[in-house]
């Protein structure tokens, strides 16, 4: 059982919005199907990654009803795929297939990941930063990534 089960999206937002990134090491970034409204939250691991993405991010981004069971439903499959096999770029695309156009996964990966600007994403985090790091980001400037994270984290309503 996962802390945010049963709680209210407001609830689930505020507690994911303390997550560290060192301690909670894979994170996702989510946007709406037209790509607004980014939020990037931070996971213990795949499992609880996809019973989110399934479960929670649906409810979040307005999905309620038989609406919300339908998609939760679709997703299982992907989300079994995603703890078996980790976060792939196709298993991405895959679930973006399900979500759109109500959400889309902009990103995931480990904050590891994130600091060797292996994507574009990535790397663009990177460049925004002041100054603009190359990858791969030294470790002494992870806490300026960190504070750049944080501007994405979930507010109640987003």
């Amino acid at each position: 059982m996962f802390a945010w089960e049963g709680q209210a999206v407001p609830a689930i937002d505020a507690m994911m919005r303390e997550r560290d990134p060192r301690r909670y090491r894979l994170g996702l970034m989510t946007t709406t199907g037209d790509g607004d409204s980014a939020v990037m939250i931070w996971f213990a691991g795949r499992s609880e990654l996809g019973q989110y993405l399934a479960r929670v991010e649906p409810r979040r981004r307005g999905l309620e009803g038989l609406e919300y069971t339908r998609l939760r439903d679709a997703l299982q499959d992907r989300v079994a795929d995603l703890e078996m096999r980790g976060t792939t770029a196709e298993l991405r695309e895959a679930l973006n297939q399900h979500t759109l156009p109500v959400f889309r996964i902009h990103w995931w990966g480990t904050l590891e990941s994130l600091r060797q600007g292996g994507d574009p994403w990535s790397r663009s985090m990177l460049r925004a930063l002041t100054p603009p790091a190359d990858p791969p980001l030294p470790a002494r400037r992870t806490v300026e990534l960190l504070d750049a994270l944080a501007e994405l984290a979930p507010r109640s309503g987003s």
